[in-house]
């Protein structure tokens, strides 16, 4: 308490703010609620220039506690809110851990584009420097940028991080920024990105994580059907649904999310009856939850039904030239 009592109003709240951020993450919705009540009272008090930049991260944060509690209407009203103070009085508060926390809930709300500048204004602020927070904040800008389409400006910050997660290989953080940055690289430089995925694999298996590997080598899945190399690529999408589909508590949606990949493995080979059946068990499994993935699985569907018409009007066109070119040499052959 005594350390706490030094702290200035802005530290204060920033501190109250992180606790019930982590709270909320627990799901421990009491504690957040609490957190984010007397961190909204302290913003309220500060000086008018504090308060106008601490309200609407407060604000942000509760709107988040309550689309976590299915509030919808509480959550969108504060968000609106907050939006709008955001709008009339930009952030100038020069303290690295508020840019920080701001940039943390906007990604919470997929709000990445919005994030970036809290992310880079954070990196910028940051005195204390320490190489591991600061490989964090390079992780998660990059992150954003990834995340928006915006590839080769994303690879520049996960490169960084991952220099930097590499001098401290037990971070586990290191894995995410790798996966990261071979998504980012994955269109440019599938060589670099298979290398960054391979690492990934590698470190979990080391430590007998092979759960834990699936991502990495779901990826390598991926990127290996992109490329053609149909056999290497079912190879590693069929090891990760065993392991998926063995492995006790794992969400439904990460199963079906593997066996969407492989329909679209078929797809690419032309193999059309596999990936029917790949992905009509993939829209089974997700039917119930509804989301991106089964949107996602409904695409693979369509692309499958197009990609069997485009092969079914090439083999007509063929026949048609095949006959022509036999009825061609046939009046030849009786001239």
């Amino acid at each position: 308490m005594g350390a706490c009592s030094n702290l200035s109003p802005v530290e204060k709240c920033l501190a109250i703010i992180a606790h019930g951020a982590d709270a909320l993450q627990d799901s421990n919705f009491a504690l957040a609620e609490g957190s984010f009540r007397v961190g909204l009272a302290i913003a309220k008090a500060a000086p008018a220039e504090q308060g106008r930049d601490l309200i609407p991260l407060v604000l942000l944060n509760m709107s988040r506690l309550r689309q976590r509690q299915a509030r919808d209407d509480d959550a969108r009203q504060l968000r609106e809110q907050a939006n709008a103070q955001l709008e009339q009085n930009p952030p100038i508060l020069p303290n690295a851990f508020f840019h920080l926390l701001m940039a943390a809930v906007l990604m919470e709300f997929g709000e990445y584009r919005r994030a970036i500048p809290f992310w880079e204004q954070a990196i910028q602020l940051d005195d204390v420097k320490d190489p591991i927070d600061m490989a964090h904040m390079l992780a998660r800008v990059g992150e954003c940028y990834n995340r928006i389409g915006l590839k080769d400006h994303a690879a520049i910050p996960l490169r960084a991080a991952v220099k930097i997660f590499r001098k401290h290989p037990e971070d586990p953080r290191l894995s995410a920024a790798l996966i990261t940055l071979g998504n980012a690289l994955r269109k440019s430089t599938p060589a670099e990105a298979e290398s960054c995925y391979r690492e990934v694999a590698d470190w979990h298996v080391a430590r007998g994580q092979f759960l834990s590997a699936t991502p990495a080598w779901g990826n390598i899945g991926i990127l290996c059907s992109e490329q053609g190399r149909y056999a290497e690529a079912l190879e590693y999408l069929e090891k990760v649904r065993k392991i998926r589909e063995q492995s006790p508590g794992i969400p439904v949606p990460a199963i079906a999310i593997t066996v969407n990949n492989i329909a679209n493995c078929y797809r690419r080979m032309g193999s059309f009856a596999e990936a029917c059946t790949a992905v009509s068990r993939a829209i089974d499994l997700l039917q119930d939850k509804g989301g991106t993935e089964l949107a996602s699985a409904y695409g693979t569907r369509g692309l499958i039904f197009l990609d069997q018409e485009r092969l079914s009007g090439l083999e007509k066109h063929m026949s048609i030239t095949r006959h022509c070119q036999s009825r061609t040499w046939t009046l030849l052959q009786k001239t």
